[in-house]
């Protein structure tokens, strides 16, 4: 990268972090990054590289629609071994959302599990791994995997603009970047 272009990206970024809108500061995240404007998505997360990662996030619907048919985030297992994920943590845009996964949650070999993000005290699912929390689908929102040292293991950032009848999905399944997706809870991407 030239001296010209790098200075032309500073230049770009500092208008950019000076707009406000509702009172917040934007943050330009796609020029900080290096992400492309003709992406598919806002300048959003996209899970990065799922290289040397054994268990990622899939794919995320925030637009439940009832206690029975919550918001969801799907986890893949990339290898051939199960993967005890007890004491691994979840949360979405706030920290203060961090939540323990159960001591006796894991996942088959390449296999996915459903968390489901519906903010109810005995979970709306029957069975199944709950969080305290929703998913925004008005305002998007951020999903974040941690593992239980606290170490970030994957994440992702949605947009207000997912469609309502649309997830946010890795494409390939389990290994691409994120785009938006027809809902395949359990199952592989589309």
């Amino acid at each position: 990268m030239t001296k010209f272009s790098k200075l032309s990206q500073l230049s770009q970024f500092a208008q950019l972090a000076q707009l406000e809108t509702s009172g917040m500061i934007l943050l330009a995240v796609s020029l900080t990054l290096g992400c492309s404007g003709g992406s598919s998505h806002p300048a959003t997360g996209d899970g990065g590289s799922t290289s040397g990662k054994s268990v990622v996030i899939n794919e995320v619907f925030a637009n439940g629609s009832s206690p029975a048919a919550p918001d969801w985030v799907e986890l893949k297992n990339l290898t051939a071994a199960a993967i005890d994920l007890g004491g691994y943590q979840m949360r979405d845009n706030l920290v203060a959302d961090l939540t323990k996964l159960p001591a006796a949650t894991s996942i088959d070999p390449g296999a996915y599990l459903v968390i489901y993000c519906d903010d109810q005290a005995d979970g709306g699912i029957p069975s199944g791994v709950h969080l305290p929390f929703k998913l925004s689908s008005s305002k998007g929102d951020e999903v974040h995997l941690l593992d239980p040292a606290g170490v970030e293991v994957d994440a992702t950032i949605f947009g207000a603009d997912v469609p309502s009848d649309k997830s946010w999905g890795r494409l390939p399944d389990g290994t691409g970047g994120f785009v938006r997706t027809t809902p395949t809870e359990g199952q592989p991407n589309l």
